[in-house]
């Protein structure tokens, strides 16, 4: 994943700013649209540019799901995340599961303490090892940079593309609006090249190349809400786009869904159940015939 994470900072800096702004109105009052409303928000990204506030790595024992869905004339993929992380040290898991195939589905278990981590392999990756779990020296990534763990990755490629469409062009914001209970919900257009640019899905040739640079302009309706306490809720991404003879649908959103705790962690099995994968060579392999499984 190409990581920006100045523009992943500025843009949920620019929207969490405008809880001040909007936060002490009525329910549902509406701030400008449009034109005015990448003005009115433009302001508040030249007061957020040089703070570093809350971003979504920073969110600490909590539950998250993000869903996946994106199709090109008939071929399409579906599949959902959930994820927990709790504790201080953290411990973490996600488990991915397709809408598609059933019997594709993963577990990524990092425990908060000791130097491994441990995937559970569901029916399509069985032939990755003699046995249902797999251990492995522990990501370096995903321990120093948030957005690397596969729990939160959609979201923060989802806020990058935001960002970097806000950049190119102030006009993509469309609303912003206060909701009951002080939240706030913000709206742009993201062109769907920039969509495609920020790796929000990793599109194969034989795809990417049916897409001409007009149907890069269409608009990618995107909707950020915000909590009270100016905390993410939920990040939405969704479009209809049709040309060069296809057609071309996605949905695509996360969501912080609530308080986690030591239960939402799985609980390992017997030793004789784990293959130990000894070193980074032994990892690197796994992870090659998994993208392989995979068709990465």
């Amino acid at each position: 994943m190409n990581k920006r994470p100045t523009t992943i900072l500025c843009v949920l800096s620019a929207v969490l700013a405008l809880t001040t702004a909007c936060g002490q109105g009525r329910a549902g009052t509406a701030v400008p649209k449009g034109d005015d409303a990448a003005t009115y928000v433009g302001v508040k990204f030249e007061t957020a540019m040089n703070k570093l506030q809350e971003t979504i790595g920073d969110q600490r024992d909590v539950t998250s799901e993000s869903g996946a869905y994106f199709r090109f004339d008939e071929k399409y993929v579906r599949s959902t995340i959930s994820s927990a992380r709790t504790g201080s040290p953290e411990g973490r898991v996600s488990r991915q599961r397709s809408q598609k195939n059933p019997d594709d589905s993963i577990d990524w278990y990092t425990p908060a303490d000791g130097p491994v981590e441990y995937v559970y392999l569901g029916p399509a990756y069985k032939s990755l090892a003699p046995t249902p779990w797999v251990s492995m020296l522990k990501s370096e990534a995903g321990l120093t940079i948030p957005c690397a763990w596969v729990g939160i990755i959609t979201a923060c490629k989802m806020a990058d593309a935001i960002a970097v469409s806000y950049n190119a062009d102030k006009k993509v914001v469309k609303g912003a609006k206060s909701l009951p209970d002080k939240r706030i919900e913000l709206t742009a257009d993201v062109p769907f090249g920039k969509f495609i640019e920020r790796r929000v899905e990793i599109l194969p040739p034989s795809i990417s190349g049916g897409i001409t640079d007009e149907m890069k302009k269409a608009p990618v309706r995107t909707t950020v809400s915000l909590n009270s306490d100016g905390t993410l809720n939920q990040i939405v991404m969704d479009a209809k786009i049709e040309g060069n003879g296809h057609k071309i649908e996605l949905r695509y959103d996360f969501r912080f869904t609530g308080k986690a705790s030591t239960q939402d962690l799985p609980k390992l099995p017997d030793a004789s159940q784990i293959t130990v994968l000894p070193d980074k060579a032994a990892k690197d392999d796994f992870n090659r015939r998994f993208n392989e499984l995979k068709g990465v």
